[in-house]
């Protein structure tokens, strides 16, 4: 595959802390409703991401935006999630139930992914392409994301098993024509020559590195 060239515009990949949920209420202003606990774990590292964006900001006990109108997320964002064991707990519940009779309502909804992306969507008025995907081989996953979208998109791994897992990177494409030791136009520093780290997981970039590679072997770098 063609190597592949982004900026990073934000990072989060710190595990949850014990109040992790009620860092959450504080980042949506409200408590969260009939959500899965592995979406309400997606919401948190996905607003804790973009608020490290600086495009997004707390004021009071809301996430507003202060670059873009309104609390919006630009729908040319792309949004990709991996996951191991997805929704793990919810689908164990609705199991259950299904030995007695239906599964109940809610506790099928929680089974489903893609209840993430419509609560982000609420939150933060965002209507674009989305998607998670499924892979017990995480390198393969990781790999599967940043060949997925075309110019910008929210990374993700989301996961409630083994541990608690929410790690998000938003990376926007500045892949050269020719050169990929430097950053092409639409990057901030267009003279300048990037050295190269080895890193083993686009979800275990540095809190500094402003840049990421993928090669034509797969290999995956970060650069500050």
């Amino acid at each position: 595959m063609q190597a592949r060239v982004f900026h990073i515009k934000a990072c989060h990949n710190l595990p949850p802390e014990s109040n992790w949920r009620e860092q959450l209420i504080g980042l949506l202003g409200s408590k969260p409703r009939r959500l899965s606990r592995w979406c309400e774990l997606g919401m948190f590292g996905a607003l804790s991401c973009l608020k490290k964006s600086g495009q997004f900001q707390l004021s009071g006990t809301q996430l507003l935006g202060s670059q873009l109108s309104g609390s919006q997320l630009s729908s040319e964002v792309s949004l990709r999630v991996y996951s191991e064991y997805g929704t793990i707990t919810a689908t164990r519940s609705a199991l259950e139930q299904a030995c007695e009779s239906l599964p109940m309502p809610f506790t099928f909804m929680q089974t489903q992914p893609g209840q993430l992306f419509n609560a982000l969507g609420t939150a933060i008025g965002w209507h674009g392409d989305g998607y998670s995907t499924a892979y017990c081989d995480r390198q393969r996953g990781e790999l599967a994301l940043l060949y997925s979208f075309a110019q910008s998109a929210l990374l993700a791994w989301v996961d409630e098993e083994l541990e608690l897992i929410s790690r998000w990177i938003w990376l926007e494409d500045v892949t050269p024509n020719t050169n990929t030791n430097s950053p092409n136009e639409n990057s901030p520093n267009k003279n300048a020559i990037i050295e190269w780290r080895a890193i083993d997981s686009i979800f275990q970039t540095s809190a500094a590195a402003r840049w990421l590679k993928v090669d034509a072997e797969h290999n995956i770098f970060e650069a500050y």
